[in-house]
């Protein structure tokens, strides 16, 4: 298998927070305009902005007291592409969007994300789920929201980042967040604009473990803020591109990604479920699942069928990203995961026990962690995307030994895909964008 990446206080910050924000310049005179952001929430609902201590931060709950803020829709409040998506081990779920110009907004304690980093998504779409995560929630759920300006648009704007310079948001006109121990009450949202028109996913693969560029024609398939997935559905030894779309919970798989079709498409598992792939049962044929809170949950029945049915096993934490990999070779994958704050695979043979059997620090933390076949010998190893970059592990996983094959390709924020394209028993890279 291959991966997924895959995928959510009324309560003055801490300490921690507080000196980010001291000292910040101000913005210049000759940056350029700051988009007219609308609340990011649906359309009507009410909620009360406040600064507290860290103004131009805004922390939002839902109006009438509180009721509801917990596990409230999070939607783009103007259209970006995903900059940032992942666990940050003070703030919690984090998600940044850059809306061009310099500009980025950026999305703190989330109980859940819904978009994986180079999604474009358009004013309105669903990007998370409010939450508490994080120590400096304080437990409280809320939205941690602000909007900062990066000159050299580099994608290191507000929040933990360097070179960031944090600036009031507008908000259907009315600016924000002038001064610290600010209340908004009742502001209503005008996020209302209709469906989105998502963007194409395009898919770049290549056959070649070396190859900077694609090897294979490009095309298109799905559309953010869908995830990717491969697998090979047929048994024939050859993988295909398929998508998965979290703000649904369903999957669309293809034999033939090219022609713009999926051959089976279903429901499985809760929305904002995050996706993975494999082998259950060693018939040559890949599965789907879906990793909810703790849980690993295996769609057993095929994916040509209509009829569902599952096996579910817990393994490690909740912030950590599932994977799935033939370790010993006996034909069968089983789930692993991967934890982004630590760069750590913890990769088990028999997951219902709770224990790996190898455990690993490779790249770094935050990296996009990707599985395959390297050399063909039926045993499946890890990798990571940084930046530009893919980075192979080619020492097998049962030794500390570390040996790594790397190779530019695509751009930063591009999601890596991984299949074995052509049939040749070695698993190559892609990208999707």
């Amino acid at each position: 298998m291959r991966l997924f990446v895959s995928l959510p206080s009324r309560v003055k910050v801490v300490a921690a927070l507080a000196v980010l924000v001291a000292g910040l310049p101000a913005l210049p005179a000759s940056a350029a305009a700051a988009p007219n952001l609308q609340l990011p929430f649906p359309c009507g609902q009410q909620w009360r902005l406040d600064t507290w201590g860290h103004a131009p931060g805004l922390d939002m709950v839902k109006e009438p007291d509180q009721v509801g803020t917990e596990g409230a829709t999070l939607s783009a409040p103007a259209a970006g592409t995903v900059n940032k998506s992942y666990y940050h081990e003070n703030a919690g779920n984090v998600i940044q969007i850059n809306h061009g110009g310099g500009y980025f907004t950026t999305y703190l304690h989330l109980q859940s994300r819904a978009v994986s980093v180079g999604a474009r998504v358009q004013q309105g779409a669903v990007i998370g789920k409010v939450g508490r995560t994080g120590p400096t929630s304080n437990n409280h759920p809320h939205l941690h929201f602000e909007l900062g300006y990066d000159a050299n648009g580099n994608g290191e704007a507000s929040w933990g980042f360097a070179g960031a310079e944090r600036v009031k948001p507008t908000f259907n006109g009315v600016s924000y967040g002038s001064a610290n121990n600010q209340t908004y009450r009742n502001v209503t949202s005008r996020n209302c604009g209709g469906s989105p028109d998502l963007g194409v996913l395009d898919f770049y693969l290549s056959d070649d473990q070396n190859a900077t560029g694609a090897t294979r024609p490009v095309f298109g398939y799905g559309n953010s803020p869908m995830v990717p997935i491969t697998g090979d559905w047929d048994g024939d030894g050859t993988d295909t591109v398929s998508t998965y779309d979290p703000t649904a919970g369903r999957f669309f798989i293809s034999n033939n990604p090219a022609s713009g079709q999926a051959q089976y498409t279903f429901l499985y598992g809760d929305p904002y479920g995050v996706p993975f792939v494999g082998d259950w049962d060693g018939d040559g044929k890949d599965n789907v699942g879906v990793r909810m809170g703790i849980g690993f949950y295996m769609r057993t029945s095929p994916v040509s069928s209509a009829t569902e049915t599952t096996v579910s096993v817990a393994y490690g934490d909740t912030p950590m990203i599932p994977l799935a990999g033939d370790w010993d070779g006996d034909g069968k994958d089983t789930i692993s995961a991967y934890d982004p704050g630590t760069a750590r695979f913890l990769l088990s043979n028999s997951p219902s026990n709770g224990q790996a059997q190898y455990a690993f620090v490779y790249g770094n933390a935050n990296s996009l962690p990707f599985v395959g076949d390297w050399d063909g010998d039926g045993k499946d190893n890890v990798g990571v995307r940084m930046g530009s970059g893919f980075y192979y592990r080619t020492s097998p996983v049962t030794t500390a030994t570390e040996t790594t094959h790397s190779v530019p390709y695509g751009d930063a924020g591009d999601l890596p895909v991984i299949g074995d394209w052509d049939g040749n028993g070695r698993d190559s890279h892609g990208i999707a964008r």
